[in-house]
């Protein structure tokens, strides 16, 4: 037992060896990031950011392996699925297709309970959802 404890300790501080690579601020092009009224842009800060925009806080946790890799991972995903960091370099139909999608998302699954668990202000309360709503038809028809 206490042979395979100090494997198990060697193990993890290992892993600690492996790198993030996951930069918190990428650098954003003057005029790429979204627009959208300040109480939409609180709530994305809040709930959205630090996976779908170039701008992640990471907290102290999230340097320690594997944790650090599960958010690395996530991160990547979320920087590619959707930025708003990069909103205005995506064409018209582009734009469209994410505002069909945000609503559905933010209903289903965003953002993620695992992000949850450590973020609990990220929550969306049901005005938050029905705020981002009304924004995304907005905007939708803005593009129309």
């Amino acid at each position: 037992m206490k042979k395979l404890l100090i494997l198990l300790i060697l193990v993890f501080v290992g892993i600690q060896f492996v790198p993030m690579n996951v930069p918190a601020d990428l650098p954003v092009k003057e005029g790429d990031a979204l627009e959208a009224p300040e109480n939409v842009q609180a709530i994305l800060k809040r709930s959205c950011f630090d996976c779908h925009s170039s701008h992640t806080t990471f907290p102290w946790y999230s340097s320690i392996a594997p944790v650090s890799w599960f958010t690395k991972e996530h991160v990547k995903e979320g920087r590619e699925k959707m930025n708003f960091s990069t909103w205005n370099s995506y064409d018209d139909e582009k734009k469209l297709k994410y505002l069909e999608k945000i609503p559905k998302a933010i209903q289903d699954k965003m953002p993620m309970k695992s992000y949850l668990i450590m973020h609990k202000e990220a929550k969306l309360s049901d005005a938050d959802k029905e705020a981002l709503k009304a924004w995304t038809t907005e905007a939708a028809f803005d593009l129309e």
